[in-house]
Parts: structure tokens; sequence; C-alpha cells
């Protein structure tokens, strides 16, 4: 994913994490896989009208949020969050990984 794009990523996810804190998500319950993935689902259908302005970056988006996308993909999608500066993204990510690939059992 293009560094600016995954920048954008962090910054709507975060976003997204305070939102659902303000609605009385804990701690706790941000670091449940299905709510971190809940939260990167919603970047696409809030900034949808920004996302597709960016052919590019539309691929690339739908293909984080996905349900299915693999979790080695996300994976290393946090690689290069964490390798991109420490991204807070990055560790949900795995989490959200983790989170599919037990849903999968």
């Amino acid at each position: 994913m293009r560094p600016d794009h995954l920048e954008k990523l962090n910054l709507w996810f975060t976003e997204q994490l305070a939102a659902l804190k303000a609605e009385g998500a804990s701690e706790q319950d941000l670091k449940a896989g299905d709510v971190a993935d809940l939260a990167l689902r919603r970047i696409f259908e809030e900034h949808f009208s920004e996302i597709r302005t960016d052919e590019v970056f539309i691929e690339e988006a739908f293909a984080a949020v996905s349900e299915k996308t693999f979790p080695e993909d996300l994976r290393q999608l946090a690689i290069q969050a964490r390798t991109l500066g420490n991204l807070e993204i990055g560790p949900y990510l795995d989490l959200i990984a983790n989170c599919r690939e037990e849903q999968d059992v």
C-alpha cells in the first residue's frame, strides 16, 4: 500500500477507535479483534466518497477492509505500518488477522 494511503487509513482508524470509545467501548473492548475489525470496516463506509476519488486508493482500501482479505495480507500491512513510523493501526491489523483466523476454524 502506498505510504500516504496507509497513513490516511491509520488516521481514520484512530478516529474510529476514539468514536467507539465515546460510544462506551472500554480499552479492553478496543483490543478485541472483532471490535477492531468493525472500526476498520467503518472507515470504508464513512470515507468512501474520498477514497473512491483515487482508483489505486480504493483498491488498496478495499483489500484492507474486506472480510475476504487473508490474515497473511493483513499481517503484511501491519509490518508495513510498523516500518512506516509505528502507525497505531499496525498491532490492530495483527489482531484482526488473528480474529479472522479464529473465525475460519
